[in-house]
């Protein structure tokens, strides 16, 4: 057991989200992909990151590629109303 100050648990919990790829908005996202998108294109796409101001999307076919490419402002405007702040800019899609 290592001896030092005292630190907040509240800062602690800051210190690991800032290090690590997970954020309480991104797992959200990741919780209600379905709702944004659609529950058929669900089953064929998965999001996989949600960095500063764009989501980065898995998909596996080329059709479920272009049916996202199409709906690409939507699901934007639909991420960034769940969010409650235009976060959202980019979306980038790739295909497995």
């Amino acid at each position: 057991m290592r001896k030092g100050k005292v630190v907040h648990i509240s800062a602690c919990v800051d210190k690991f989200l800032s290090k690590s790829s997970f954020n309480p908005d991104g797992y959200a996202l990741r919780v209600f992909f379905d709702g944004f998108v659609g529950p058929k294109i669900s089953r064929h796409a998965q999001l996989i990151k949600c960095s500063k101001d764009t989501v980065i999307i898995l998909v596996k076919s080329p059709v479920i590629k272009n049916e996202i490419m199409l709906m690409r402002r939507k699901i934007i405007k639909a991420i960034n109303s769940f969010l409650g702040d235009e976060k959202i800019k980019n979306l980038k899609i790739i295909q497995e």
